[in-house]
């Protein structure tokens, strides 16, 4: 890569605004006429065919968020990307896109990515730090010194054998991966049971009963979007086929939320409860295991409904432990589930860290066995336990070369940094599961003088190579054999074209299941509160700390954000005296940690949960974010960072990195009011307060299974039609815009949110003003718990945008005329003539409106290169709101009237529709009736919001369909 890079545009000062000012009057007064200065732009002499100014273009690639390789269509318009969407052709992701892969592209344009390598903190340039490595290599190379690559799960074929055949010219080279977020315990327990250190891939689509052990498969857990839309599949209303979902865990989860059955336990309790269910399974197969049964009716009836659904129930474990994860084994294979419901064929490629390995390569860092370490993907010195030591012990090795894109606490203790480019700037290529190939194309040149790891790997070998040359020759050698096409340059076009291709592969040998290897656990007795550390929907490990957008996004379960909590059960608050806001103090043989509490129901009693991934180098940016003259310094933590590092608090154990822990938990005496987007978990008014007669608004309706099943229309509330101050509905000559919401689809993963934050330019506000309650979101989901009976406590997500109301109380108020009713149903919102009376807000049952109360900040000219140009950017004093993605229904008219065709049931896609993996959101025309929102619409689950206050939304939602036997109807008001 070049060193020259490309310079965001020079922004005056006041000082020289003023000199400018003053140059140019007195050249008037001079002249007589003054001219301001010109600046060229020059069309392209040579314009490709398919490029048209001001059109988008679509490029397939892959998703380089985290490992899970899901597929991507890149939104580009006029050379520079602006949105990621899902490719819906792709075989495992099938066009969903999680938050953390919507929000990767602000990574693209972060003007704290380093644009040039670091020689000793220092920038320097490729030829000089070339030089220094390769020097030393050959040295190292000469003496047979042990040189170790360091990384996360390498999923790409071409990275892997590059790195094979960098480390093959070293007597003592060995590649090390480790995952922050570790799955090390499932391959190890594969091992000892199959002999063959493999990661099932795990097929949610074909369970009818699901048994979960603390495994948060639909947030974080291996590939969220793969499994949402599998448990989508397992879970249809339309086809008559509802999985069975029972989740035992210690905080309410993600997953727990959406679980049929949801069990609060301790996460030392977990072993013992897979021990008794294989206990149970044994028993009725027949099978031996050296276990007593314990009276445990959850249990019971669990193996009940399993041994009903042989081959076609599912076992999963969370634990990174290995005896539980083997008794997981255990109880699969009991069931008949491996080939069905869990595949050793085609395996999974996304965890391939051996902890193991690791803890070996701390042992020879100690000892000063290692002359060169290369790093990259990781962050060892902030998402390791012993974090700080091994910066130390980096720091003593001869030779130490980081390729992290930023300044993290890794990369501050290395010698050299090479930086990465952003996937979206290089070529690579996934295999996220055995057999599924996908490549990863550039959309655009690098913003600056960074290459790929492929290519300094290359260069330092004495072979200099280009990433795409690299990728290429890979695919020829090893992929395009495996398939019947006998071009490859055809084979690699369309490849590229799709964005992926898979090739059938052998499946792996392994042995019969090894039942000596399985070994009961006894239940545990600890003192103390049991930690459980647990990776947020955003942080994730802490690679997303530079990114603001994920800061802000609400955390699903407790809607906090710009922080992580300590989160405790409503009992043991009460129990410490703690209230929300109060800072704790938690104390292990690790350190000790304070963080502010956060009072969340359904989770267990002697349980403390903190999310890692937090208080990281790459978070101090944001000590000044939000509006400059506002209070900053509530923004992030007293070191300047958002959130505490809980990493710290991680553990080693029989060779295995843990996430739990015995701690003790104290009162400081101190108090951080949290910035929380909602306050209320429930809008049931309690007896005592209710007036006489009055009944709980039925904000989420829902029924049970049983009851659906006898009548669809279950749970739904009729409500008549008021007296109309209308004198006629508003014609509608052409399309009518509506959107139907399936709540029971709705898995509150919050991808809805960053697409429409980045499909629709929405600020950042920061910290600060989100504790005002003035985030900017466009679209929220809500939260909220039912106890539909004592200690088991229920979760609805309520995805709520601007309801586009046909009576819209906000226009009636508005003195200006600012928002208005358009001919195709959308309540719109004219900025200029705004003055911001915020009377519409006021008037707005459902609370969809924004208030920009600042100019908030839009001084990064890189970062601006993101902002999609159909979409005003709002000024201060404007009201915003959810438009419907109208700049999206505007093309397609567009493109339609080009056609001389109408605009056709799926033309036009909502950002919050397109990103959602579990398929709940249905947009388009309601005056089609074979539309699919028209067929929704009229859904006998279909209920409106409010629809009382005779507003007329356009927005439909589908009723929570509860997969229990008992017959009572429920609302979670």
């Amino acid at each position: 890569a070049a060193d020259e890079f490309q310079q965001p545009p020079v922004q005056l000062g006041r000082r020289d605004f003023l000199k400018a000012a003053g140059f140019t009057a007195a050249l008037a007064a001079g002249t007589g006429c003054a001219r301001a200065p010109v600046q060229k732009a020059l069309p392209l002499l040579n314009q490709p065919e398919t490029i048209v100014p001001g059109r988008p273009f679509y490029y397939a690639s892959t998703c380089g968020g985290c490992s899970a390789g899901c597929g991507t269509l890149v939104k580009v318009r006029d050379g520079r990307p602006i949105k990621l969407e899902g490719n819906p052709q792709h075989p495992l992701s099938r066009g969903g896109l999680c938050a953390v892969g919507q929000a990767s592209i602000l990574g693209l344009y972060d003007s704290h990515r380093l644009r040039r390598p670091l020689r000793r903190g220092a920038e320097s340039d490729w030829k000089t730090v070339d030089g220094e490595i390769a020097a030393k290599l050959a040295e190292i190379a000469g003496r047979g010194g042990a040189v170790r690559f360091l990384s996360g799960t390498v999923t790409s074929p071409t990275l892997q054998a590059r790195i094979n055949e960098f480390l093959g010219g070293f007597k003592d080279g060995k590649h090390v991966i480790y995952d922050p977020l570790s799955r090390s315990a499932i391959l190890e327990a594969h091992r000892r049971l199959f002999g063959i250190r493999a990661l099932p891939r795990y097929r949610f689509d074909r369970a009818d009963v699901i048994a979960g052990f603390d495994a948060d498969f639909l947030a974080t857990f291996l590939s969220p979007v793969e499994f949402t839309e599998q448990y989508r599949d397992g879970r249809n209303l339309e086809a008559k086929r509802v999985s069975y979902h029972v989740q035992f865990e210690p905080r309410l989860s993600l997953t727990g939320s959406k679980a049929d059955r949801r069990f609060a336990v301790r996460p030392d309790e977990t072993g013992s409860l897979l021990t008794q269910l294989v206990a149970r399974l044994a028993r009725a197969s027949g099978e031996k295991f050296d276990a007593p049964i314990t009276p445990d009716v959850r249990l019971d009836d669990l193996a009940k409904r399993l041994g009903e659904a042989r081959g076609r129930s599912l076992v999963i474990s969370g634990s990174n432990d290995v005896a539980e994860q083997s008794l997981a084994a255990y109880a699969n294979q009991l069931l008949g589930n491996y080939g069905a419901t869990l595949d050793l064929d085609r395996p999974s490629l996304q965890a391939q860290g051996d902890d193991a390995e690791l803890a070996t390569l701390l042992g020879e860092l100690r000892q000063n066995k290692v002359e060169a370490i290369l790093l990259s993907g990781v962050n060892p010195a902030f998402d390791l336990p012993n974090g700080a030591e091994m910066a130390a012990l980096i720091q003593r090795v001869p030779l130490s070369v980081s390729f992290a894109a930023r300044r993290d606490e890794t990369a501050e203790a290395c010698q050299y940094v090479c930086p990465e480019s952003h996937y979206l700037e290089s070529w690579s290529d996934a295999q996220a599961v055995a057999g599924s190939f996908a490549v990863q194309q550039p959309v655009i040149d690098p913003l600056g003088g960074t290459r790929t790891v492929v290519a300094s790997l290359a260069t330092w070998r004495g072979q200099p190579q280009s990433a795409y040359d690299a990728v290429r020759a890979y695919w020829r050698g090893n992929i395009f054999p495996g398939q019947p096409e006998k071009d490859f340059d055809k084979f690699w076009d369309r490849a590229v074209h799709d964005g992926y291709v898979e090739i059938a592969m052998p499946p792996a040998k392994r042995r019969s299941f090894d039942v000596a290897a399985v070994q009961p656990i006894a239940p545990r007795q600890t003192d103390g509160m049991a930690l459980v550390l647990y990776p947020s929907i955003a942080m994730l490990d802490g690679r997303n700390a530079y990114n603001p957008w994920l800061h802000e996004l609400p955390d699903p379960i407790s809607k906090t954000a710009w922080d992580n909590v300590a989160s405790l059960a409503p009992a043991t608050a009460a129990l410490f005296g703690i209230e929300q806001g109060d800072i704790v103090r938690i104390a292990a043989d690790g350190g000790t940690l304070e963080l502010p509490a956060y009072i969340q129901p359904g989770q267990h009693e002697q349980a403390i949960a903190v999310a890692l991934g937090y208080g990281s180098k790459l978070s101090e940016r944001f000590a000044q974010i939000g509006p400059q003259w506002l209070e900053a310094q509530s923004t992030v933590g007293d070191d300047g960072r958002v959130g505490r590092n809980a990493a710290p608090l991680l553990r080693f154990a029989d060779g295995s990195l843990r996430y739990d822990n015995v701690v003790r938990v104290q009162r400081t005496g101190k108090r951080r009011e949290l910035a929380c987007t909602q306050l209320h978990g429930t809008l049931t008014v309690p007896p005592k307060l209710a007036p006489p007669g009055a009944t709980p608004r039925a904000i989420v309706q829902e029924t049970t299974l049983a009851a659906f099943f006898a009548d669809p229309h279950s749970g739904v509330e009729d409500h008549a039609e008021k007296e109309d101050l209308w004198p006629t509905d508003h014609p509608y000559t052409g399309p009518r815009w509506g959107m139907v919401v399936d709540l029971n689809a709705c898995t509150g993963c919050s991808a809805c949110v960053i697409a429409c934050q980045a499909e629709n330019n929405i600020p950042v506000v920061g910290r600060d003003e989100v504790r005002r309650n003035r985030e900017m979101h466009w679209l929220r989901i809500d939260r909220y718990y039912s106890e539909p009976s004592p200690g088991i406590i229920e979760v609805a997500h309520q995805p709520l945008p601007c309801q586009q109301c046909e009576n819209a109380p906000c226009e009636t108020v508005c003195p200006v005329l600012a928002t208005v009713h358009t001919d195709d149903g959308l309540n719109a919102q004219v900025y200029n003539r705004c003055v911001g009376t915020r009377y519409c807000a006021n008037n707005c049952p459902y609370k969809g409106r924004r208030f920009n109360w600042f100019n908030y900040s839009h001084d990064d000219q890189l970062q601006n290169l993101q902002l999609n140009p159909d979409v005003t950017v709002r000024s201060r004093g404007v009201m915003e709101k959810c438009t419907f993605c109208v700049q999206r229904i505007q093309l397609a008219k567009i493109e339609a009237k080009t056609r001389g065709e109408k605009i056709a049931d799926g033309d036009v896609q909502s950002a919050c529709q397109q990103s959602c993996p579990a398929r709940a959101i249905h947009f388009g025309d309601l005056n089609d009736p074979n539309s699919s929102v028209s067929r929704r619409m009229a859904d006998p689950r279909r209920y409106r919001l409010l629809s009382e206050l005779n507003v007329k939304p356009a927005v439909g939602y589908l009723t929570v369909v509860r997969n229990r036997e008992d017959e009572k109807e429920g609302n979670n008001g």
